[in-house]
């Protein structure tokens, strides 16, 4: 703003005295007005609006108890083998979502895996061999009892022998596992890394989100609306939509309000992590005076004033009456009839 030195002669020196009032006190607050008198000005300045508008409630939701899990890679030595779901899909707790494989596990798997079927075949021979070679009707004949007692410490050594290997080949068996990613509740796919999807495996990298959970929304309001349970409105996001409705509305003690939405068809079952926001349009305004309301400023004693600015440069302030606020405008009930032009302090 460029300020130009005067010495116009002004006839008030005190505070000016305007004649109309205002009830709003949501727009910003200044000091009492006094008539710049010896100052001329050149500064930005809007044109007062007069004409119809068709104004909208925005909202930005936020989702309820939404639910995102995310999958990676922790285990080392893993290659690719197959992405079974894609971007959005549904999927069901336990559903594989992802598949590794592991040359060094296969193949450590495969071998103690043989060496257990081994020894389990040994011993079931070897308990086949006391069976023939001992006489359990000669309990007391010596050769007999050390024929039984070589046997039995051989079953004993193998089963011993079993039992650890069955311990070693449920940890590998624990390690494969972790090759195939499965879904751990209910939800969808709201990301897929690009690496994994081309067949890149990352450690310790996200390569799958899954929303799970309650799919509503809410917001807390203080506008002067009409809402009814039971409205259908579109939700809308950068890369979805879908209608919700209200479905419950709280009454804070604040004097706020809460509304509650969910999807209208049973079909949205999961939603993004994108940022969802609905439109309620409002009722058409006929023939007003509007002007934005970062212009309109409200003295000490709650009265609303403008500054207006004349041809010459000089900006002067007056009062106006302002009826709403509506989507940054404010709607002047009095003191304004459009065409005049006003600036910021």
């Amino acid at each position: 703003m460029k300020t130009f030195k005067g010495i116009a002669a002004c006839s008030m020196a005190s505070v000016i005295l305007l004649f109309a009032g205002c009830e709003r006190t949501d727009i910003h607050k200044i000091e009492p007005i006094y008539k710049e008198a010896y100052q001329r000005v050149i500064p930005e300045s809007v044109t007062v609006q007069r004409g119809d508008m068709e104004p909208v409630i925005r909202f930005k939701l936020t989702q309820n108890s939404l639910k995102y899990t995310t999958y990676s890679v922790e285990m080392d030595n893993l290659e690719f083998s197959e992405l079974k779901v894609a971007n959005g899909d549904y999927v069901k707790a336990g559903q594989v979502l992802v598949v590794f494989k592991s040359e060094k596990l296969q193949k450590e798997y495969e071998e103690k895996n043989e060496i257990l079927e081994k020894d389990k075949l040994l011993l079931e021979h070897t308990k086949r061999q006391k069976e023939i070679n001992y006489d359990p009707t000669k309990p007391d004949d010596e050769a007999n009892k050390r024929i039984a007692e070589r046997y039995d410490q051989t079953i004993a050594k193998l089963e011993d022998d079993i039992k650890l290997k069955q311990i070693e080949v449920a940890e590998i068996q624990r390690d494969m596992d972790k090759c195939i990613i499965k879904a751990k509740e209910d939800g969808a796919v709201t990301y897929i890394s690009d690496a994994i999807k081309n067949g890149i495996v990352v450690l310790h990298t996200d390569i799958l989100i899954v929303a799970s959970g309650d799919v509503g929304f809410y917001v807390e309001t203080r506008e002067d609306y009409d809402f009814q349970i039971g409205a259908v409105y579109q939700a809308v996001a950068p890369t979805i939509q879908f209608d919700v409705e209200i479905y419950r509305i709280d009454e804070n003690e604040s004097g706020s309000r809460t509304l509650f939405f969910k999807p209208v068809s049973d079909d949205v079952v999961y939603v993004s992590n994108e940022r969802f926001e609905i439109e309620i349009p409002r009722e058409k305004l006929t023939d007003v005076v509007y002007v934005s309301a970062e212009y309109v400023y409200v003295t000490e004693d709650d009265r609303s004033y403008v500054y207006l600015l004349t041809e010459d440069g000089y900006r002067y302030p007056a009062f106006v009456e302002v009826d709403n606020i509506v989507e940054g405008q404010a709607i002047i009930k009095s003191g304004l009839v459009g065409g005049e032009e006003v600036t910021g302090k």
